[in-house]
């Protein structure tokens, strides 16, 4: 919006309703500030709402959710933000059902955050940034990015291989974040109880596995440190006694849809990894059985 653009944002139920009443209200924890806006909200998508560009910035599990309202839209450009695993076959599906033929790209917001009871805060350092990428060799959007973001207080850069950047994300966070949920996010109870050669020596394997079926590791520097696991666990001896690690929580339902398609990599046996993700998956698949019985 500070950019001149004509910004409308789709959001439903109680976020529909507190955008309505108080604005965009974002804190930014590491400025001390807080940002509110006005911003136009709509609840859903007709076939002929049109945009310029359409950014789509959701859960890894929540993107099929929005497949037919997306195929049925008259937009042609559609970027899709967010952790990602599998854009292939996300692109695919809504290629094979939209009516008009579409242009996806896909990225990642270089910033954290927390929904709160308080508001939704935001970890940034400097300016935020998005990284974009095609998985094609046709990137043609780039003046109607730098249009978009012209004038305002944040940058975009192309990586020419985001699906390999994408993946190498997704299972650093999918393989941290099951380490973490099965000690409840408290990075105390890591501390105190934890061995932290688990997650160093699972995410090597992982990375493995994912050089294995094809894909590089990017950044190039994280593989570098990331696969020796030494090294990580240096990382994550430091990172769990810093209060830096509690506003980077996500959601488990995202990291549970993860480890499902992480499935189709673990061609070989990964010890660590595969007694982590296992874990993970069976306490939280156990207290959805438990909430559906209460309920």
């Amino acid at each position: 919006m500070k950019g001149n653009n004509d910004v409308t944002l789709l959001a439903r139920g109680k976020r529909k309703e507190e955008l309505l009443t108080h604005g965009l209200v974002l804190h930014h924890s590491l400025q001390r500030k807080q940002s509110s806006d006005t911003v136009r909200v709509i609840e859903s998508l007709h076939p002929d709402d049109y945009y310029d560009v359409i950014f789509v910035t959701m859960k890894y599990c929540d993107f099929p959710t929005v497949i037919e309202p997306l195929a049925k839209n008259s937009s042609s450009k559609i970027i899709f933000i967010g952790n990602q695993i599998d854009a292939a076959s996300l692109e695919r599906e809504l290629q094979k059902k939209s009516v008009h033929p579409k242009k996806i790209y896909f990225g990642f917001q270089m910033t954290g955050g927390t929904n709160t009871d308080k508001g939704i805060s935001v970890l940034r350092f400097g300016k935020g940034q998005l990284k974009l990428g095609s998985l094609h060799t046709d990137f043609d959007i780039t003046t109607l990015l730098d249009t978009i973001f012209d004038g305002t207080n944040y940058t975009w850069a192309f990586e020419p291989n985001i699906d390999s950047w994408l993946k190498s994300h997704a299972v650093l966070i999918m393989v941290q974040n099951s380490f973490e949920y099965l000690y409840n996010f408290s990075a105390r109870e890591i501390r105190k109880t934890s061995d932290l050669s688990q997650p160093a020596i699972a995410l090597k394997e992982a990375f493995d596995l994912l050089e294995i079926a094809g894909n590089d590791l990017l950044p190039k520097g994280q593989k570098t440190f990331f696969s020796h696991p030494r090294l990580s666990k240096l990382f994550y001896t430091i990172y769990y006694r810093l209060p830096v690690n509690a506003l980077v929580q996500g959601s488990f339902k995202e990291i549970h849809s993860l480890i499902n398609t992480f499935q189709h990599y673990q061609t070989i046996s990964s010890p660590q990894l595969d007694s982590l993700l296992r874990a993970a998956k069976e306490k939280y698949e156990k207290s959805q059985e438990q909430l559906s019985s209460a309920s």
